[in-house]
């Protein structure tokens, strides 16, 4: 689904922000497998632990957890395009519209530091016949350095939610992240119009 170039590490994130992408995006790209050489196998590390809990979120959903925590992944990763949510909402367009991406830079890699999957239900969770699928979030508790784009259509908050930004053209910029909490989120209706794919930072700043 996707084509990267990693330098740390060889599980490898091809993009933290791509492979939360690819895990809940339609299939609609292709990609071949690449053996690693030996040098790069030698560099390969892993560790940490994973926990999984059941909980109620604030709205009242069953909130289904997996935590991978005391992971750290960092990458260098360029994207020539990344499409996310082409669908009808007010009009038929694109909720993120991403071309010549950049996650880190040759200097500066973009590292996420604990990992997690959530995903929310309605109804009782316990009954396949009545519980639904609201949302499903991939994120890090912790994400820093910068993601560069031009960002032909972003959906999603910079700013934990305080303003909610949809289907916005803006145009060439950087995304900084200083270590705040960072998810993708697919949502059947959302919060503050982020139905459909968002991006959400708890605390970044954007340049220009």
């Amino acid at each position: 689904m996707y084509k990267a170039a990693s330098r740390k590490i060889g599980i490898f994130l091809a993009g933290f922000v791509l492979l939360a992408g690819a895990a809940i995006a339609p299939p609609s790209l292709c990609a071949g497998m690449h053996e690693l050489s030996d040098g790069e196998m030698a560099v390969i590390y892993a560790q940490g632990f994973s926990t999984f809990t059941l909980s109620t979120d604030t709205n009242g959903n069953s909130l289904v957890a997996l935590n991978f925590s005391g992971v750290t992944l960092s990458t260098w990763t360029e994207i020539q395009s990344m499409k996310m949510g082409y669908y009808l909402k007010g009009t038929t367009a694109w909720d993120n519209d991403w071309t010549n991406v950049s996650l880190g830079t040759s200097s500066t890699d973009l590292v996420a530091q604990g990992l997690y999957i959530k995903a929310g239900f309605s109804g009782d969770i316990t009954n396949p016949a009545t519980r639904q699928l609201e949302y499903v979030q991939i994120g890090t508790t912790s994400l820093t350095g910068p993601i560069s784009a031009n960002f032909n259509s972003f959906s999603g908050t910079l700013d934990n939610g305080v303003t909610n930004i949809s289907r916005t053209n803006l145009g060439a910029a950087t995304i900084t992240s200083n270590g705040g909490g960072f998810y993708l989120s697919l949502s059947r209706n959302g919060v503050g119009n982020q139905m459909g794919y968002s991006f959400n930072w708890g605390s970044a700043t954007r340049t220009p």
